[in-house]
């Protein structure tokens, strides 16, 4: 064997139009779920060779699209893919904290930081140890403290997300039964750690993370918030979690994986881009389902157009 992957075949409903869709290592059970690092493993040097082979494979069979998610740059299943269909690609960045050239420079994280994230995390840090005493973040020992950990991790993410009217990724049972299983199962070898950042006795916040091959991917978290926006236990737990991965020297990255909230474009020293790839086939479905949705655009956009010419000019001083 030179190289494998997983191919899930799956005819799902799209506004009302069934579409044959192939997810390329992942179910495609849920929109929401990101595969991220994606590509097809092969052996060193038959990585072009394992695409083609699995291109070839695909084009023998019955789809509409084949997603394939979270694509690392340069997959090269992206490139022998590609004449299957016409491609469409979303980028997302990932940032992450380069723990081991940080070592290397023998830079203080501090002085990478701006000065307003400086402020905020130190004002936030004396707050805390004003109010409950020293601030730390000290990791599980053992797999079954863990599963412990992750269950407060559940209940304090949970409670965070009703307050915003949702349910929260912990909300279904499977989903936190699924996590307990993994991380038993892989915390003996370094697959998992889950890190609590405490304040005295107070806990702050629980982070959750995937760790292979010196990079340590930050996966999910849990918060105990204040009304005080002053105290920032989200800022405050990766800084502190990420101070204690730097006296690590196996933990060569703090990846902090996709999307673009504020406090990883706070903290990250460097990043880099991930591709979500849709190649769809001209078949009857794709062109009744695209075919509808340009008119649904077109029609936005002049209803839009027909909105602003609409509105009343704005007279000077108004």
């Amino acid at each position: 064997m030179v190289g494998a992957c997983a191919l899930v075949w799956r005819r799902q409903s799209v506004r009302g139009l069934p579409v044959r869709r192939v997810y390329l290592n992942c179910a495609g059970e849920d929109e929401s779920l990101y595969l991220e690092y994606n590509f097809v493993p092969a052996r060193p040097g038959y990585e072009a060779r394992v695409a083609a082979a699995a291109a070839e494979y695909l084009k023998q069979r019955r789809w509409d699209e084949l997603v394939m998610p979270g694509m690392v740059a340069g997959a090269a299943m992206r490139g022998a893919a590609a004449p299957l269909g016409r491609e469409d690609t979303k980028e997302h960045i990932c940032r992450y904290v380069d723990l081991a050239r940080l070592r290397r420079e023998g830079a203080d994280f501090d002085a990478v930081l701006s000065s307003n994230t400086r402020q905020q995390i130190r004002r936030s840090l004396r707050l805390y140890e004003e109010a409950h005493g020293p601030c730390a973040a000290r990791p599980a020992r053992t797999a079954e403290e863990a599963v412990a950990m992750c269950g407060e991790l559940a209940e304090l993410h949970t409670s965070a997300w009703n307050e915003r009217g949702q349910k929260g990724a912990f909300h279904f049972p499977r989903f936190r039964a699924f996590h307990e299983r993994l991380i038993l199962a892989t915390f003996p070898m370094g697959g998992a750690q889950l890190v609590r950042v405490e304040a005295g006795g107070e806990t702050l916040g629980i982070l959750y993370y995937f760790i292979h091959r010196g990079r340590v991917s930050f996966y999910q978290s849990g918060f105990r918030y204040s009304s005080d926006n002053r105290l920032k236990p989200g800022l405050l737990a990766h800084y502190l979690a990420i101070r204690h991965f730097l006296q690590d020297a196996t933990a060569e990255e703090y990846d902090f994986l996709a999307g673009d909230s504020q406090y990883k474009r706070s903290l990250a020293t460097s990043e880099r881009t991930l591709y979500w790839t849709w190649l769809r086939r001209t078949t009857i479905p794709t062109l009744l389902y695209y075919g509808l949705k340009s008119l649904k655009d077109t029609y936005a956009q002049l209803a839009a157009k027909r909105s602003e010419r609409a509105e009343p000019p704005v007279r000077p001083g108004e």
